[in-house]
């Protein structure tokens, strides 16, 4: 099993998900995606390790936008060796944008949202929903790049200086309810795995998933599960945090993040169902393998089962 990290050493969570893998059996092997190439040749692409080839049967990664070419060395055998997540997913889980519009096309609930690119468009949008409106770049992570706009003024100000450094401009309905007050929820394998509040550690902002915030175990209603699994299939990823707002109308997803950080979440065992899910895979992959090459009397011989005898 290779697990794909960042660039230098592995973190907490990497750790805590190689040391499951060693009480399961398995053989993991940890890199950095910048230490990791793709050799290509007449047998097609090979996953390789300081330019030795890698003999692998899984892969989970952690990789994002920030890894962009480690994206490409995944995306090159992604057919070939099970992973999660894909390479697909994991981009337009990254675009805020991108993941609104997926989202929506699949009818799981958000805030109202529109990409803006001139001022006009900006205001109409605000006075269509009202004041406040939050204004936030499609790639930020961690409250950076999001902040309120309570006035129109006020908003082609922050939109200017937002714009200025050559960022994207996304403007989102302030669901004022939830304000400081967000879910934090984790999916694995399409199913709802556990839940965290999470409540703002500065004082006076309206964000509440950004440095010093405060996680606390929390149960989730039937439609917020059913809304949360949703959004996973719809975001095509295996592994999947999301941040579930609770509006006055029900709950409504703001973003969805691949690979979930693991911070928050000691209540609960998150290695098991992961370790679950890339087992399944390389074990389905197995079996179309088995069945592509070989004959039925083969598949039943590797399964242990005697082949029916001939009739005439």
């Amino acid at each position: 099993m290779l697990i794909i990290t960042g660039e230098g050493p592995a973190n907490d969570d990497i750790r805590y998900l190689e040391e499951g893998a060693l009480r399961r059996g398995h053989l993991p092997r940890v890199a950095p995606w910048n230490e990791l190439s793709v050799a290509l040749d007449g047998s097609g692409p090979r996953l390789c390790a300081g330019g030795v080839p890698l003999e692998v049967d899984g892969i989970i990664h952690q990789m994002s936008t920030d890894a962009l070419d480690g994206l490409i060395v995944l995306g090159a055998v992604e057919e070939d060796i099970p992973h999660l997540n894909s390479v697909g997913a994991v981009l337009r889980s990254a675009d805020k944008f991108a993941t609104h519009v997926r989202l929506a096309a699949h009818g799981v609930p958000t805030p109202a949202t529109a990409f803006c690119p001139n001022d006009r468009e900006l205001r109409l949008f605000a006075r269509e929903y009202g004041y406040p409106v939050v204004l936030k770049q499609p790639d930020g992570a961690r409250g950076a790049e999001v902040t309120l706009a309570r006035e129109e003024g006020e908003l082609l100000a922050k939109a200017a200086s937002i714009r200025e450094r050559g960022i994207p401009l996304l403007v989102q309905r302030f669901v004022a309810e939830a304000a400081g007050l967000n879910h934090r929820v984790i999916v694995i394998g399409g199913r709802f795995v556990a839940a965290v509040e999470q409540t703002g550690g500065r004082p006076g902002d309206f964000r509440s998933n950004g440095p010093g915030d405060v996680c606390r175990p929390v149960e989730l209603t039937e439609e917020e599960v059913s809304v949360v699994e949703r959004a996973a299939r719809a975001a095509d990823l295996d592994l999947m945090s999301a941040d579930l707002l609770r509006g006055a109308d029900g709950p409504v997803i703001l973003e969805t993040n691949s690979f979930p950080a693991f911070g928050g979440f000691e209540h609960v065992d998150l290695r098991g169902p992961i370790l679950d899910l890339i087992e399944r895979k390389v074990r389905e992959n197995a079996s179309l393998a088995l069945s592509g090459a070989a004959s039925p009397e083969e598949i039943l011989a590797a399964a242990g089962e005697e082949p029916l005898a001939a009739t005439t």
